[in-house]
C-alpha cells in the first residue's frame, strides 16, 4: 500500500489491526504484535511527512487529498498543518539555494565544492553579470511554483470545508466539534502563513538583488531586472495583499545607484554631442512627434504606471482575461516569469525625411526648379555614383542630383510650415528622456530621482545653447550679461548645481571633490561652427537652428508634464512644478514677455 502511496489505506489497516490486537492484549505474543504495529504506524507517519513535503513544489490534488485523509485518520490534522508550514519554509530556502548554486558552479567552470558550503547570502555575490538575469528569472520561476502550491493548498481546504459545511440530500448537517476546531485552526494557520511565506520570498530575493553591483549593467538589461521585480511584486500583492516594502527598498537602492552612474555617463555623452554638434538641421518629417520614437512606445499602452508589464501583456490576449489574477491565469500551467523578455519591435523608426523630403512627389516638385539648369558645369567625378558611408548602399541617382537635393533640403525644410526644427543632439536628448521615463513607468519609487535627472538634461542643453550663441563677452558686465532677470536666475541655478568649476577656480572649497562627481564641465562650441564670418551673417543659420531646437525641446517637455505628474509621488510634485517654472518653459500658447531695452 505504501509503495502505491495509499497512505489512508495503510493507516486504516494498521489501526484495525491495533484494535483487534487490543482485544487480545493479555496474550504476550499479541502484546509484541501491538508494539510492532505501533512502530509500523510511526514509519507510515514518517513517509507521510515526506509525502506532505512534496506538495510544496508541485501540488497535486489527488496526492494532497490522500495525505490529508491519512492525517485525519491519525487525528493529527493540526500537526499536519504545522509540519506543512515548516516544509514550505524549507522549500523556499532549498529552492533558492539550489538555483543560485547551479549558476555559480556553472559559471565557475570547476568541480570546487566550496560553494556548496557557503551561506545563501554569500553565494549571491558570486553571480556573474552575464548570468544575473537568467538566474533571477529562474529564481522567480521556482519561487512562483512554491507560492502557487500554497495558493492551491488554500483552495483545496476552502473547497473541502465548503463541501463539509454544505449538507446535501440525506447528509447529516451535524458536524463534530473536533472537526470544527480543526478546520478553524487550519484556516487561521493558512491565512497567517501567507504573510510569512511572502516575507521569506522577499528576503531571499532581496539578498540576490543586493548581492551584485548593477551600476555597470546595460540599460536594456537593467530594464529587464526592473520588469521582473515589478512582476514579482505584483505576485506578492495578489498572494497576500502585500506592498512588498522589502523588495521596493532593495530595488530602489539599486535603481538609485544605477541611475547615478548611468546619468553621469549620459551627461558626459551629452557634452560630447554638444561639443561635436554643428547645429545643422536634422531632417525629420513634418508630422514628427515623440510618440513615433521607440523610447516612448510605452506611453501608448494605456496602462497605469503601477501595473506590471506582465499584466498588460496578459490582458492584451483578451478582455475576459483582463480581470484575472496571475494565479488564475497560470493556475494549471505556464509561469508569469517566462515572459520576462518582451517581444521587441523589430520595425525601424520612420521619422527621418529622406534627404530632407518626405516623398518622391515632393522631391520632383523641387527638381522642377532645376530642370532647366544644366549640370554640365559639375565635375565628372561628382556625377559618378558613390556608396553612402552610413548605409553602404549605392544611390539610384547620380551625385549631381544628390548634390542638388542636399543644397535644397535645408531651405525646403525651413520653409515647411509645420516642420520641427531640431538637431541630432536634440533628438538624442528626447530619446534619453524616453528611456528615463520607461524606468519611472516600471518602478515608481525612483520617480523623483529620475525626474531630477530628466530636468538636468534640459538644463544642460539650455545652458549650452546660451553659452554658445547667447553670450557676448564684449557687451557683458557679468558672466550672465544683459539678459532677462528670469533667465539670469535660471542660468545661475544651473551654474551652481550642474556645471563643474574649472580646475583652479575655488579649488580649495570644502567638499568640492564630492560635489564635482555630481557635476559636468561646461561644453565648448565646435570649431566647425564659425560665428565671426560676416558672409554667413555671423552664423545666423546655426543660431536659428539652436534657438528653435531649444524651443522644440521645451515644447516636448510641456507635452510630457501631465504624464510626469502622474508618475511623481504626491510629496514630490512641487519639485516638478518648480522645475517647469524655473526652467523658463513658457506655458502653452503664452508668448514670452520681452524685457525693456537697456
Amino acid at each position: 500500500m505504501l509503495e502505491e502511496e495509499d497512505y489512508p489505506g495503510a493507516i486504516q489497516l494498521c489501526l484495525e489491526c491495533q484494535k483487534a490486537a487490543s482485544t487480545f492484549k493479555h496474550y504476550s505474543c499479541i502484546s509484541e504484535l501491538n508494539s510492532k504495529l505501533q512502530d509500523t504506524l510511526e514509519q507510515i507517519e514518517e513517509q507521510l511527512d515526506v509525502a506532505l513535503s512534496k506538495t510544496c513544489k508541485h501540488f497535486d490534488v489527488a496526492h494532497y487529498t490522500k495525505v490529508q485523509l491519512a492525517y485525519t485518520l491519525l487525528g493529527k490534522t493540526q500537526t499536519a498543518m504545522d509540519q506543512l508550514h515548516m516544509h514550505f519554509t524549507q522549500a523556499i530556502h532549498n529552492t533558492v539555494f539550489q538555483v543560485v548554486l547551479g549558476y555559480v558552479e556553472l559559471c565557475a567552470g570547476n568541480a570546487d565544492t566550496k560553494f556548496q558550503k557557503m551561506q545563501y547570502k554569500d553565494l549571491c555575490t558570486h553571480i556573474t553579470l552575464d548570468s544575473y538575469i537568467p538566474c533571477l528569472t529562474d529564481l522567480c520561476k521556482a519561487l512562483w511554483e512554491v507560492m502557487l502550491s500554497y495558493h492551491r493548498t488554500m483552495q483545496w481546504h476552502e473547497e473541502h470545508d465548503n463541501m463539509e459545511t454544505s449538507p446535501g440530500p440525506g447528509k447529516c448537517s451535524q458536524i463534530g466539534s473536533d472537526s470544527v476546531v480543526d478546520r478553524s485552526y487550519v484556516k487561521k494557520k493558512l491565512e497567517h502563513g501567507l504573510t510569512r511565506i511572502w516575507q521569506d520570498v522577499q528576503l531571499k530575493v532581496k539578498a540576490y538583488i543586493l548581492g551584485t553591483d548593477m551600476s555597470n549593467f546595460k540599460y536594456d538589461d537593467f530594464i529587464v531586472v526592473l520588469d521582473v521585480i515589478s512582476r514579482l511584486m505584483q505576485v506578492g500583492e495578489e498572494f497576500c495583499g502585500s506592498k512588498s516594502e522589502v523588495l521596493q527598498e532593495s530595488i530602489k537602492w539599486q535603481s538609485v545607484n544605477y541611475f547615478k552612474h548611468y546619468h553621469r555617463a549620459r551627461l558626459e555623452e551629452l557634452r560630447m554631442f554638444l561639443e561635436n554638434e554643428t547645429w545643422e538641421l536634422c531632417p525629420v518629417k513634418s508630422n514628427f512627434n515623440i510618440a513615433q520614437l521607440h523610447e516612448f512606445k510605452f506611453m501608448g499602452q494605456c496602462r497605469s504606471p503601477s501595473v506590471s508589464p506582465s499584466r498588460q501583456a496578459a490582458s492584451s490576449t483578451g478582455l475576459a482575461q483582463e480581470e484575472l489574477s496571475l494565479f488564475q491565469l497560470y493556475l494549471l500551467e505556464g509561469n508569469p516569469f517566462e515572459m520576462h523578455i518582451e517581444h521587441k519591435e523589430e520595425e525601424t523608426e520612420d521619422v527621418l525625411a529622406s534627404n530632407g523630403y518626405e516623398s518622391d512627389e515632393l522631391e520632383k516638385c523641387v527638381y522642377q526648379d532645376y530642370d532647366n539648369d544644366s549640370d554640365s558645369d559639375v565635375p565628372e567625378e561628382l556625377k559618378q555614383d558613390y556608396v553612402d558611408e552610413q548605409t553602404g548602399d549605392a544611390p539610384l541617382k547620380s551625385v549631381s542630383r544628390e548634390t542638388i537635393r542636399s543644397k535644397k533640403k535645408s531651405d525646403y525644410n525651413l520653409n515647411k510650415a509645420n516642420a520641427p526644427i531640431l538637431t541630432n543632439t536634440t533628438l538624442n536628448v528626447i530619446r534619453l528622456v524616453g528611456k528615463y521615463m520607461q524606468m519611472m513607468n516600471i518602478l515608481k519609487p525612483i520617480a523623483f530621482d529620475v525626474i531630477h535627472c530628466v530636468s538636468q538634461l534640459f538644463d544642460y542643453y539650455l545652458y549650452a545653447v546660451y553659452t554658445f550663441f547667447g553670450r557676448n563677452d564684449m557687451y557683458e558686465s557679468s558672466s550672465l550679461g544683459l539678459i532677462s532677470s528670469r533667465l539670469r536666475t535660471t542660468l545661475n541655478r544651473i551654474q551652481e548645481s550642474l556645471i563643474e568649476v574649472a580646475a583652479g577656480e575655488n579649488a580649495g572649497v570644502h567638499g568640492a571633490v564630492e560635489e564635482r562627481k555630481e557635476k559636468v564641465p561646461s561644453p565648448h562650441l565646435s570649431q566647425l561652427v564659425v560665428l565671426t564670418n560676416s558672409g554667413t551673417l555671423y552664423g545666423l543659420a546655426q543660431r536659428v537652428v539652436a534657438t528653435e531646437s531649444l524651443v522644440f525641446l521645451a515644447e516636448q517637455f510641456e507635452s510630457l508634464q501631465s504624464h510626469l505628474d502622474t508618475m511623481m509621488p504626491a510629496a514630490k510634485k512641487p519639485f516638478l512644478q518648480q522645475f517647469y517654472s524655473q526652467a523658463s518653459i513658457q506655458p502653452p500658447n503664452t508668448p514670452p514677455q520681452p524685457e525693456p531695452s537697456p
